[in-house]
């Protein structure tokens, strides 16, 4: 099976993640993936949890909603018959969260 994504970076802020994680708590019932543009603004498609974009927010600054920071994503497949697999998120603090991932759960937003 074809990677899910090429590994990645995105400058994000802490505006942005917060609206991500708004979307993914509105569509709680039906994950949806999520659209984060990468460092040259083309977008992917990500499997993100509202846990994952937690960390991610406890990274940013809120009085510095607007100041980005670089996170970077990835994706192993665990079982390609299951669609299972493990997104990787290397935060800007050099710390990473492992977010165990059934694919299938997941639809376009």
């Amino acid at each position: 099976m074809a990677m899910l994504f090429e590994p990645f970076s995105s400058e994000l802020n802490w505006q942005q993640v917060s609206l991500l994680l708004d979307t993914v708590l509105y569509f709680e019932e039906a994950p949806k993936f999520l659209s984060i543009p990468n460092l040259r603004q083309e977008r992917v498609a990500v499997p993100l949890t509202a846990d994952s974009l937690r960390a991610m927010l406890g990274e940013l600054d809120e009085a510095e909603p607007l100041a980005a920071k670089r996170f970077g994503f990835s994706f192993t497949w665990t079982d390609e018959a299951t669609q299972s697999g493990e997104l990787l998120i290397s935060l800007p603090s050099g710390k990473s969260i492992r977010q165990e991932t059934d694919v299938t759960l997941f639809s376009p937003v």
